[in-house]
């Protein structure tokens, strides 16, 4: 009975578009992969930060309650500690990830789950897996985005719920970037 009190708390929470027509799924043992293609108004040299620095992330990422750079290991790869915030009866979720920079045509941003690299915080469900990745196609103004992910939200929630409820989330995040890279009055970022 309680997953489905939060099943019901995870439907009033996500956006109307829970069942996106655009995005791809992929059945597979545990989580599901996703893909959602789009064409964004922006240059890649102007993309690649808004994606990659916190201070863009917190500004157009729905849901994030904290974002914070814990380590750089090297040049091309950033570990990050996400938490989002849930509605009750939900814990929020928290997540430690390393992002990896992988140059060429596309470029490549890889994101995989390092669940024991930070100690658990008060109040959040540590996600246990979560691997996903967004590639970037420049085409003069515009880039083309393919973004991928896989995610087992842990504390309980069915895996048949999470996989039921990702494509609302990824169509309103992708929905939030586009409207940040149009967004006029955007402005640059210190240095995270």
């Amino acid at each position: 009975m309680r997953w489905l009190r939060c099943g019901l708390a995870l439907l009033w929470w996500l956006p109307a578009s829970v069942l996106a027509e655009g995005v791809m799924r992929t059945p597979l043992p545990g989580p599901d992969r996703f893909e959602l293609q789009a064409a964004l108004p922006v240059p890649l040299a102007e993309l690649l930060p808004i994606l990659e620095r916190p201070c863009h992330v917190r500004q157009w990422m729905p849901g994030i309650e904290t974002l914070t750079v814990l380590e750089r290991p090297s040049a091309t790869q950033t570990l990050v500690y996400m938490a989002r915030k849930a509605p009750w009866p939900l814990s929020g979720r928290d997540a430690v990830t390393l992002f990896e920079r992988h140059p060429g045509e596309p470029l490549v941003l890889t994101m995989s789950g390092k669940p024991d690299a930070w100690p658990d915080q008060p109040g959040h469900v540590r996600v246990p897996y979560t691997e996903g990745s967004w590639t970037l196609q420049a085409q003069g103004d515009i880039t083309r985005v393919v973004y991928r992910q896989q995610v087992d939200p842990g504390g309980g929630i069915p895996q048949w719920l999470a996989d039921r409820l990702a494509p609302g989330q990824m169509e309103a995040a992708l929905a939030a970037l586009e409207a940040y890279v149009r967004d006029p009055q955007r402005t640059g970022c210190p240095a995270d």
